[in-house]
């Protein structure tokens, strides 16, 4: 559907044009409507109007615009695709914009309406003090059809286009341009409008956000949707192992169908203040995260969710939890490809071409994309960089975000690969890939047998049915093959040896890989009845060995990609041992093997690589076994990419090379200086003696003592590589008793990560008395959501002292085990009777019941009088708030509940609360409700304008903060003459109507949402006993550093910024000294 396709007539008081935002919503011009006349509406191809219903009408001198609903679609759903609309950020001339409409001028013979498509240059300073904003006609404009009217007439409410973006719709023919000037109402104008704003609201809750328009070039947007048609192209597809192996289709397949969504987990921060969050679908945590590194064990979807994320972007198809992310312009960097072409630092320019190839970009097109805030940069793969190349790489992507701030940004690492806190100034939220539940492995087994189904008939299809309800029955029967499928990698590697063994299957991870390269190797194509297309004929021996020397030039040259040419380089080494292939050329065989293996690919012209770096590891770690260069791979021990190849290794070792290795990594690890090393090093020992098929008893001793001797865990690297070693690990971890708590806390983090191995264990840890220790077990719950540990670890526990998270109805249920708890803390749908049952057993002084939508009553608080501070958050069926006036509450906190004035009656009765926050004073026109008469503290959030005149204050109210407008003029100065008054909370515009008759002179700490990048002078003027003031950044471009300036004269004032919406800067933040801090860290 193109633009035209949006276009309708309306006809009102008088006939005029208007825009599909919806199947059945019309944005058009106000003025074309009066209040008595019935107003329809005729899209392109139908012959009979639709009734519309006006949901919204600006007024003409102002916002000239209107929005209807049809009472019936006027296109189908399907056929109309995401609208894209924009604000103009631009004061300079757009050339190659568009109006849409039917005019007069257009009309038949027969006076039958026509579209008419009016090109020219709009011009967003024109007409600025109206409001308004002008397109220039490129053409000559019409003769009007009849003496003293307009040929544009008809054209009021059209669309006003500016590439693909809707920036506007027409408002009049203005006199004295000689109908060359056809003046619009612009989009931000219209979306500024509470009016329009509530009932876009109400009617297209998921409408996108505007897209701003920075530059005057809208053959950005043609090449960008040239550029979103090969994203998809090339990573709408996905290579999934084994299906290769099953016939005529080709190993590529759709995205959508291989795609499996996984469960990641959002690291605590490294200082303690943000607390372990509930394990969740790796798509909503980065919808809450802007930034984020995530980290993920080889295999573990890191890649797929990169091309999911970067395919889905282009197309605007991501689902509502992630339509932020729609329309933004992926940028995919793998950093594999970086090393390949020698680039360190990337350019903007750069950038789009590392990993896609499309011509026609134009000039400086990047860096208006980033500039306008519309990229998402995807860095894939920061571990595949050479270790002295990741400093080097951290500095280009700093740099890169602190000159474009407001980028999205998703980086995917192994878990080692980097320090904790990796670019965390940047806001970076460290992410941690799980591995795979069992439902997510049973999820996988379906769709991977459903792709391997697609074209399958009559007796293969229902040996495929078996197949899979036979491995599904067999990883809920065998824990082993579970424990051996936690990656999707792994997962696909089981599900392929299945098929081709008929059930039989391996039983480590070693034997895994083993047997997918003897699958891929061992005369496929044979088996498949193809016989030497290439007239190539190779045994599967020869082939591995072949595919040896390209493994291992890479791990030697830190590489994970090489060219046509460099494979055949080595493939000709190779040949100088293979007699039996010295009949093919070098490249030829470099093209069978690309062709035929299964195991390599070239994902981009002349840069190739392994399907998966576990399998070029393998085969490298076998070509220095064979090659008798263990010692060469000892001598790289401390390098992370080489230390994959050394888990490897082992497996390819006979008894001597085994205990030679094992030796090595021991005395590699008495060598190394740093804590960081040693750890590694030591874990890397036990890992290869627990995988050794024979090793002496006091080498393995020794292994084992010299990682005890580390003691607990420091780092989150330390503890992944502990938690590692799997159940082993509890040879380690000794009994808590003698512990401080920083070494208890680093073994709990281990032990939750062990399963149903570490309950003894964290049993007994959670009978210590350190608080912290407690409350990492008690953040391992969702982690660990079974019957048994709730029985045998909690049960024995004390939460008195603590705060409990419940995410779950599964934990729920174990409540009543707990007992006494300070904080609770319950999310989630759960009705009354559930919520009372769960509670009965248990008594607390805080209590917070949030998103839930089955709550309908708080009839159960009843039984609760313990409950001192209470907070309902997100509980849109509470409506009635009379069980509160029996409980002695200190504290209330009631958000996004849009509750009735009659159910703020009961305020007044709580003649205990101290601190109330409110927000969404639904029908209450501004007005405050009685409050509580011993109140010190009151928030309001509220969309609506406030009567301050209305708000009686409680004698001792010491802090009150209005994030509101104010409905009166000079609303401040109801606050006067109130002493105990010290601190305030305001939206930064209102100091507009502050003058110097309303100083408040008790205010001590001043609270201000700021949404300009300036703050106003004379803050000391008007509250002159001002010690400090915090300022919330609320600024959706927040590009441009804060002004503050205007405090630079007072010394004595401490200042705090914080942003909700991205990491804020200050302007020369240096001038302040020490008291301004910025997100909780000294500026300066």
């Amino acid at each position: 559907m193109t633009p035209e396709d949006r276009v309708v007539a309306v006809l009102g008081a008088r006939q005029g044009s208007g825009v599909l935002l919806t199947p059945d919503l019309v944005l058009t011009s106000a003025h074309v409507l009066d209040g008595d006349t019935p107003v329809e509406a005729v899209a392109l191809g139908n012959a009979a109007p639709t009734p519309c219903d006006v949901l919204w009408r600006g007024t003409p001198d102002a916002g000239d615009a209107a929005l209807l609903r049809t009472r019936r679609p006027l296109v189908d759903a399907e056929a109309l695709p995401p609208l894209r609309w924009g604000v103009l950020s631009t004061r300079e001339p757009v050339p190659g914009c568009q109006v849409l409409g039917f005019p007069d001028v257009e009309r038949s013979a027969l006076g039958d309406l026509d579209i008419a498509q009016v090109p020219g240059t709009l011009t967003p300073g024109a007409a600025r003090i109206r409001g308004r904003c002008v397109l220039r006609t490129d053409h000559h404009p019409p003769a009007p059809s009849r003496p003293g009217t307009s040929p544009w007439s008809g054209l009021s409410g059209g669309p006003v286009y500016a590439g693909p973006l809707l920036v506007g719709v027409v408002a009049e023919d203005r006199e004295g341009w000689q109908h060359s000037a056809i003046e619009s109402v612009p989009l931000f104008r219209i979306l500024g409008e509470p009016g329009f704003a509530a009932a876009l609201a109400e009617h297209w809750p998921d409408a996108p956000a505007p897209v701003p328009l920075h530059h005057p070039r809208v053959d950005d947007f043609a090449f960008e949707a040239r550029y979103a048609k090969a994203v998809k192209a090339r990573y709408g597809q996905l290579e999934v192992f084994g299906l290769d192996d099953l016939g005529e289709h080709e190993r590529r397949w759709d995205l959508d169908t291989a795609y499996l969504s996984l469960q990641a987990e959002a690291a605590p921060g490294r200082d303690g203040v943000r607390a372990p969050q509930e394990p969740r679908r790796v798509e909503d945590l980065l919808a809450l995260h802007p930034r984020a590194i995530l980290r993920g064990e080889a295999g573990a979807g890191k890649t797929t969710l990169v091309w999911w994320l970067a395919s889905h972007a282009a197309c605007q198809t991501l689902p509502r939890k992630l339509a932020a992310l729609n329309g933004l312009v992926p940028f995919v960097v793998p950093m594999r490809r970086l090393a390949a072409l020698g680039i360190t630092s990337p350019s903007p320019a750069q950038l789009p071409g590392i990993a896609i190839q499309e011509d026609g970009m134009p000039d400086g097109w990047a860096g208006r994309m980033l500039d306008a805030n519309r990229v998402l940069l995807l860095v894939d793969g920061l571990d595949e960089l050479p270790r002295e190349h990741r400093a080097p790489a951290r500095q280009w992507l700093d740099e890169f975000l602190r000159r474009y701030p407001l980028t999205r940004c998703l980086v995917t690492v192994r878990p080692r690969a980097v320090e904790d806190g990796w670019l965390e100034w940047q806001d970076f939220q460290e992410l941690r890939m799980l591995p795979m539940s069992d439902g997510d492995i049973q999820e996988f087994v379906r769709a991977w047998h459903n792709a391997a189904r697609l074209g399958k008939h009559g007796e293969e299809r229902t040996r495929l049915d078996d197949l899979e309800r036979k491995l599904a029955s067999e990883f809920q029967r065998n824990k082993t093959l579970s424990d051996l499928a936690r990656t999707p990698l792994l997962c696909a590697v089981i599900c392929a040896l299945h098929r081709r063994r008929s059930g039989l299957l391996p039983h480590t991870r070693w034997t895994l890989y083993h047997s997918a390269l003897a699958m891929l190797l061992g005369n496929r194509d044979a088996r498949r009845g193809i016989g030497a297309p290439e007239g190539i004929e190779l045994e599967a021996e020869d082939a591995q060995q072949l595919l040896q020397h390209i493994a291992i030039w890479l791990v030697r040259n830190r590489q994970t990609e090489l060219t046509r040419k460099q494979g055949a380089r080595q493939i000709e080494l190779a040949m100088r041992s293979l007699r039996q292939v010295r009949s093919y050329t070098a490249d030829a065989l470099m093209g069978h093997l690309l062709n035929r293996s299964g195991l390599l690919q070239e994902r981009s012209p002349d840069s190739i690589q392994f399907i998966h770096r576990t399998f070029q590891d393998f085969l490298a770690a076998k070509e220095f076994q064979d090659s008798d260069c263990l010692k060469e791979l000892l001598d790289h021990a401390a390098e992370e990419q080489w230390q994959d190849v050394i888990r490897l290794v082992i497996g390819h070792c006979n008894r001597r090379e085994t205990e030679a290795v094992i030796s090595g990594l021991v005395a590699a690890g008495e060598a190394a200086g740093q804590r960081e090393a040693q750890f590694a090093l030591r874990t890397l020992a036990v890992e290869c003696a627990m995988s050794a098929g024979a090793l002496d008893d006091s080498l393995h001793d020794v292994v084992w003592e010299r990682l005890r001797t580390m003691g607990a865990p420091r780092t989150d690297v330390e503890v992944i590589h502990l938690a590692s070693l799997g159940p082993d690990a509890l040879a380690v971890i000794p009994e808590p008793e003698g512990l401080d708590s920083a070494e208890a806390v680093g073994y709990v983090q281990v032990l939750r990560q062990l399963g149903d191995a570490g309950l003894s264990h964290l049993a007994r840890y959670g009978r210590l008395g350190a608080r912290d220790v407690r409350a990492e077990i008690v953040a391992s719950w969702p982690y660990l959501d079974t019957p048994q540990f709730a029985e045998e670890v909690l049960a024995g526990m004390r939460f008195d002292d603590m705060g409990v998270r419940v995410f779950r109805r599964s934990q729920l249920v174990h409540l009543p085990r707990l007992g006494r708890i300070d904080r609770l803390f319950i999310s989630g749908d759960y009705d009354t009777e559930s919520l009372r049952t769960a509670l009965r057993g248990c008594t607390m002084r805080q209590l917070s019941l949030s998103r839930n939508n089955s709550l309908a009553d708080l009839d159960l608080l009843r039984d609760h009088p313990e409950i001192e501070e209470l907070s309902i958050r997100y509980c849109p069926m509470v409506k009635d708030l009379s069980a509160l006036a029996e409980l002695n509450l200190a504290e209330l906190v009631l958000v996004n509940h849009r509750l009735p004035s009659t159910a703020l009656t009961v305020l007044p009765s709580l003649v205990g609360l101290r601190t109330l926050s409110l927000d969404h004073l639904a029908d209450n026109d501004g007005r405050f409700p009685d409050l509580p008469p011993g109140l010190e503290h009151l928030t309001v959030f509220s969309s609506n304008a406030l009567r301050l005149g209305s708000l009686v204050i409680p004698p001792n109210l010491k802090g009150l903060f209005l994030y509101a407008e104010p409905a009166e003029s000079r609303a401040l100065q109801h606050l006067r003459e109130r002493p105990h008054l010290t601190e305030l909370g305001l939206l930064e515009k209102t100091l507009d109507d502050l003058d110097e008759r309303d100083c408040l002179p008790g205010i001590q700490l001043l609270t201000l949402v700021m949404d300009k990048p300036a703050l106003a002078p004379d803050l000391r003027r008007r509250f002159p006993e001002l010690r400090k003031v915090r300022i919330e950044d609320e600024r959706d471009d927040a590009e441009q550093a804060l002004d503050l300036s205007a405090l630079l004269g007072e010394p004595d004032l401490e200042i705090e910024v914080a942003s909700l919406k991205g990491h804020p800067t200050v302007l020369d933040p240096h001038r302040f000294g020490d008291r301004l801090t910025v997100n909780g860290r000294p500026a300066a």
